[in-house]
């Protein structure tokens, strides 16, 4: 063997050498990110039950408003209520119109793995049920407001302080688009995953087609001042809230579930 051979030999050796552990490096780099990206996506999907709680609980309970007002009530009726429990009303909705943040970072964590089914060259599923979710914050957003305004100055008067009202609570109770477009999306998508192991039950996508369909009645709330299609009636609210507060409790469950078992290596078709 010449010298300019042995110096070939151990110049390659050297350059694979080199690719090997720079090979190493990013593996461990990639592993690093995975843990990461998994850490963040379960802390997004864990914010759902941060949004249910501050919800229920800012909304309903510290105000004074569970059961709900009743849509019936004059201005005078709803003006005391309001100067009664202001400061209750004050923080409880604050609370409320905070906890739209979390129903954002939940909805991104399903979208992750909307994006698992669907592929991430164009997830159209994906990109709907954000946009919805988006729509379904600016609701909690936009209710939280009108009743801020209601209760912010003393001295408003009893018919503007009704309006404000009336706002809020046809909008929030009955603001179903939104909130129907985001879990058909999502129904579609897990009824369209045609892998062997599917992320999502399949009878999961069934679930959301039946919760977009009790939100519908949502639609009749304007018409109602009592009885059950009411804001405050038992389809018009107790049915709609209480498969509401479950599908929240179901899709967290199962979308932490499945981030759980995400191993980066499946690829849609």
């Amino acid at each position: 063997m010449n010298e300019s051979t042995l110096y070939y030999i151990i110049a390659y050796a050297i350059i694979a050498h080199a690719i090997y552990q720079w090979q190493n490096v990013i593996r461990a780099k990639t592993v690093r990110i995975n843990k990461m990206n998994k850490r963040n996506q379960l802390i997004c999907a864990h914010s759902g039950l941060v949004f249910a709680v501050l919800l229920g609980a800012g909304w309903f309970f510290i105000p004074g408003w569970f059961p709900p007002v009743e849509p019936g009530l004059n201005a005078e009726a709803i003006q005391a209520m309001y100067s009664a429990d202001r400061q209750y009303i004050r923080i409880g909705i604050s609370l409320c119109v905070f906890s739209g943040v979390f129903f954002w970072s939940l909805s991104a964590a399903i979208a992750g793995q909307m994006r698992r089914i669907e592929g991430y060259e164009d997830p159209i599923l994906s990109r709907v049920q954000m946009a919805s979710a988006s729509g379904a914050v600016l609701t909690v957003l936009f209710t939280g407001y009108f009743v801020l305004a209601a209760a912010y100055r003393p001295d408003m008067s009893a018919q503007n302080i009704q309006i404000f009202n009336d706002l809020a609570w046809l909008m929030f109770i009955g603001a179903y688009p939104p909130l129907a477009i985001q879990v058909v999306a999502i129904g579609l998508c897990i009824l369209g995953d045609k892998s062997d192991k599917t992320l999502f039950p399949r009878w999961l996508g069934f679930v959301n087609f039946w919760v977009a369909v009790l939100f519908l009645p949502g639609v009749l709330l304007p018409f109602f001042h009592g009885g059950p299609f009411a804001w405050n009636g038992l389809i018009g609210f107790w049915l709609v809230a209480f498969f509401f507060f479950l599908w929240i409790g179901i899709i967290w469950r199962y979308t932490v579930k499945a981030i759980q078992n995400q191993d980066y290596t499946r690829v849609a078709t």
